[in-house]
């Protein structure tokens, strides 16, 4: 899909009235209808980790060493087909992206309220295929110009390319007066 049609598509949706901020289930399920129509692009070992929203599927530890660890302690193992993650911590709020885990008794974990991740003692093991992740899409500025975030444009942790340029994001805060009450 083109950008175009990407900012046109997002500036008709309103997120805070199409996707419930509150208890987790009712947040991933109406976010993951919100940004389904929003999707240009495929996920990848390089992209999958920057603002995504995906329900894994538990399965056995991989066999082998794997392909990265996180601060926080998780494991990736990168196949052709998707992304195996062993994690004591799954649902939603894991650092920008909301990875729920669809357990082997039937039940999906999706965290506590839409920005709180579930802990358990032991590390779960899940995979997710690259085409089920959905890029939590937003409407953003580079250089004057609006563009909507997306896996083809997403080029890693914090770092977008747009027209041939890579940008790479900066944090800033940003303070507003507030009336005494």
């Amino acid at each position: 899909m083109n950008q175009e049609e990407l900012l046109k598509r997002i500036k008709e949706k309103d997120i805070t009235q199409e996707v419930k901020f509150n208890k987790g289930g009712e947040y991933f399920k109406s976010a993951q209808k919100y940004y389904a129509d929003l999707q240009d692009g495929t996920a990848t070992w390089e992209n999958f980790f920057e603002n995504t929203l995906v329900r894994y599927e538990e399965c056995e530890k991989p066999n082998r060493k794997p392909d990265f660890g996180s601060d926080s302690g998780s494991c990736y193992w990168y196949t052709k087909k998707g992304v195996t993650r062993g994690s004591d911590h799954w649902g939603c709020g894991i650092v920008n992206c909301d990875w729920a885990l669809h357990t082997k008794d039937n039940k999906t974990i999706y965290g506590g309220y839409w920005k709180h991740a579930r802990s358990f003692k032991e590390p779960k093991y899940a995979f997710a295929k690259w085409e089920d992740f959905l890029f939590k899409a937003r409407l953003i500025e580079v250089d004057g110009k609006e563009v909507v975030t997306t896996f083809n444009n997403c080029k890693g942790r914090d770092l977008l390319e747009i027209d041939g340029k890579k940008y790479m994001r900066k944090v800033i805060e940003v303070f507003e007066e507030v009336q005494d009450e």
